[in-house]
């Protein structure tokens, strides 16, 4: 038998002194100058182009190369034409093939979509995600289901009992202040008489509540996120927190049960007297941007409410009921103090990294891969600047008894330089050293270097002219961009298959465990509803994202050669019953849903068992017409050989015919000319006239035939020309 082991739970003390090891122990920066921020420091100041930090000049010139700001800004505009273009960032795919699961998964990205798009700033969020992403290393941002209500003063100087319990009778709508009310006469006849005594509410004051709650998203700055160091994803990070600073007032706001109990404010995030107000990479970020960086005593701050603490809010496991099992919770810590505990099933964050380190939860940036291009050109291209100043104002040697050197410093056109002597000696010129011949390549192999680096090369954005070109045709064209694109996609990808996936999933959870009535969603120009807990739980999520093997393109053109070569093929061969019956309503819905729409709206559920039966029907009905229609073509056919049957026994016995009437008259004419013949001899006989010869009747038929056969050869030179001249005239109206 297992012995039963009492584990011991964990208390508070552990929990505080838990996350104060977690938060020392964790990769980011709050306040500090870790090497991470630093690389984060240096990204800005590249990045924005500005001549500080590690960009400080020696000399004269202060230009900064601008490689770093091309890759970031050519990528996040690539990027953001890929994902966020439509606003139709989620698209979930269905649990089975029955239409109501493509119409459900198809709610539950319309939905997850408006949340984004429409409820949040969703492409202004994103978009910061994932420039900070490929600025920063990783970018990290999160969801909250928040609760919010928007209330409406609604007044009425008169209003009747019945019409107030009817709008009472909605549960967002309450009474404001005292009612006050009198009795009114009413159904008075014309004479006066009558009345009914109604009673009636005057100066009502109702507010109707609105309610907004929503999912959430917001961007954390990366100087406020926290993760264990041996992690390599938030998912298994044994610690993930974020340090914000909220004022004393907000705190006692959201927490009011465990503000109240403390007492020791002051010690809470003490700070020196003078304090600067932002961390370092908060501090570069508005360098960059002209607001500057300033400090201020705290001391002025002599309103207490308005005094700024340090919270903590993490996500770690801990065994807080004793059963030897840690159970992921979420904690908002202030000092010593718990202002908030609660169980969660994971934590609400999601993180892009453009360029992953195995085993590493911080990767690389696009902004690290440009940082040798960018330094190496911007020392080049200082010299050419500074030479270029040298050149124009070159640095001078003067003799003090001579010259007087405050003059030759602000020189003026027409201006006289009083000297001391012979000038000729006293002032000399030093002329600047000459560039490198190998300057000017060095600068195009770091530009090469770059695009190889980032994958963002000329073509990739359109900006190499030689591709367009005489000799070039499009598809070369075509190759050239797609080959020069292949790091985008891959990144894109990454990004699909990563931090956006995770906040798209996020997103539809939170909802639906958060919302119990009708969701409301834009589909194009209408408003529709739909009841979240009617869609399925957990639903496998894909980004929309036109890339690759399963993109719409290509998959609209596989359903579209299924149903126009392969079962049109299976049914001319004979194998038409190896097709399913739904067969060509599933390739519709699929076609349907590929372009984005509701398959519901066009197709009724071809799942439904009176579908399937009004399918058979059709199908045998289509299986009779079609045998009825190869009956009639077999008859027809037969009756076809029966004609020509008929017709060659006919033509046959014509032919018969013909030669027995031929041979008929033949032997009646030769009876006739015997009979002649007979009739000359006795003719000739009585008058003593010698007979002539009988002629030969064979070689009268050869006679014959020879005179017809040179008959013909007469007649064909003119029939050869009437057959020719429609020809020739024919080709003469032919254009050339």
């Amino acid at each position: 038998m297992p012995r039963n082991k009492k584990y011991e739970a964990v208390s508070d003390d552990q929990v505080i002194h838990m996350i104060d090891y977690g938060v020392a122990g964790s990769i980011g920066d709050w306040l500090n100058s870790s090497d991470l921020a630093n690389e984060r420091q240096r990204s800005t100041y590249e990045y924005a182009g500005v001549p500080l930090g590690h960009l400080t000049p020696q000399g004269v010139s202060t230009i900064v190369d601008t490689s770093t700001t091309e890759v970031i800004e050519a990528y996040i505009a690539i990027l953001s034409e890929l994902f966020l273009n439509n606003g139709k960032l989620a698209r979930f795919t269905p649990i089975d093939e029955q239409p109501g699961s493509f119409k459900a998964s198809r709610d539950a990205s319309m939905i997850t979509n408006y949340a984004i798009f429409k409820q949040n700033r969703g492409w202004e969020q994103i978009q910061t995600w994932m420039k900070s992403a490929l600025l920063w290393k990783n970018g990290i941002i999160r969801w909250d289901f928040v609760e919010d209500f928007s209330y409406k003063i609604e007044e009425y100087d008169r209003i009747d009992q019945a019409q107030l319990d009817l709008l009472l009778s909605d549960e967002n709508i309450e009474i404001v202040g005292d009612l006050q009310f009198e009795n009114e006469l009413t159904d008075i006849q014309p004479d006066g008489s009558g009345g009914v005594a109604e009673l009636v509410y005057i100066d009502v004051r109702l507010r109707r509540k609105r309610d907004k709650s929503r999912v959430k998203i917001t961007n954390i700055p990366p100087e406020n996120f926290r993760i264990a160091r041996d992690a390599a994803t938030i998912e298994e990070a044994a610690f993930v927190g974020i340090q914000t600073d909220m004022t004393r007032s907000d705190i006692r706001k959201s927490w009011p049960d465990v503000a109240d109990h403390i007492d020791d404010w002051d010690e809470l995030g003490a700070q020196d007297d003078w304090t600067m107000t932002t961390s370092e990479e908060q501090a570069a970020r508005k360098q960059v941007t002209g607001q500057g960086v300033y400090t201020r005593n705290t001391d002025d701050m002599s309103i207490e409410a308005n005094r700024e603490i340090t919270v903590t809010e993490c996500w770690m496991p801990v065994d807080r009921d004793g059963d030897g099992i840690a159970e992921l919770k979420r904690f908002v810590v202030v000092g010593s103090h718990i202002l908030f505990e609660e169980d969660v099933d994971d934590v609400p964050l999601a993180s892009l990294n453009p360029i992953d380190i195995p085993f590493e939860f911080y990767g690389m940036s696009m902004a690290d891969f440009a940082r040798s291009s960018t330094l190496a050109s911007t020392a080049i291209l200082r010299g050419f600047v500074e030479n270029t100043y040298l050149t124009n104002y070159a640095p001078k040697l003067a003799d003090p008894n001579v010259v007087d050197f405050s003059t030759l410093q602000n020189m003026k056109p027409k201006q006289i330089i009083a000297t001391n002597g012979s000038p000729v000696n006293a002032v000399a010129q030093l002329p600047p050293e000459t560039i490198s011949t190998g300057t000017v390549p060095l600068l195009t192999h770091l530009q090469n270097v770059k695009e190889q680096a980032t994958g963002m090369s000329r073509a990739a954005q359109g900006l190499q002219d030689e591709l367009y070109v005489s000799g070039n045709s499009e598809a070369k064209i075509a190759q050239v961009q797609s080959a020069s694109q292949k790091r985008i996609q891959h990144i894109a990808r990454r990004f699909a298959e990563t931090g956006l996936k995770r906040l798209i999933q996020g997103v539809y959870n939170t909802m639906r465990d958060n919302m119990q009535t009708n969701v409301k969603y834009m589909d194009g120009a209408t408003f529709r509803d739909v009841d979240i807990q009617s869609l399925p739980q957990d639903m496998e999520c894909e980004i929309f994202l036109d890339l690759g093997e399963n993109s719409n393109a290509n998959l609209i053109a596989k359903y579209g050669q299924i149903g126009t070569q392969v079962l049109p093929g299976l049914v001319e061969q004979g194998y038409g019953s190896v097709v399913k019956p739904v067969a060509g309503a599933a390739i519709a819905t699929r076609v349907i849903e590929a372009l984005g729409l509701d398959a519901s709206v066009f197709l009724e559920d071809y799942t439904t068992d009176e579908f399937k039966a009004h399918a058979q029907e059709e199908m045998a009905i289509n299986a009779d017409a079609q045998a009825r229609t190869t009956e009639m073509a077999d008859r027809l056919s037969a009756a076809e050989v029966g004609t020509a049957e008929a017709n060659l026994l006919f033509t046959e016995s014509q032919t018969q015919n013909t030669m027995e009437d031929n041979a008929r008259a033949l032997t009646i004419m030769l009876d006739k000319h015997y009979q002649e013949w007979a009739d000359i001899a006795i003719k000739s006989g009585k008058e003593g006239v010698s007979v002539p010869e009988h002629p030969s009747i064979p070689e009268l038929l050869m006679m014959s035939k020879a005179i017809m056969d040179k008959a013909a050869e007469l007649s064909a030179p003119q029939e050869e020309e009437q057959l020719e001249a429609p020809l020739q005239e024919q080709e003469l109206q032919q254009p050339i």
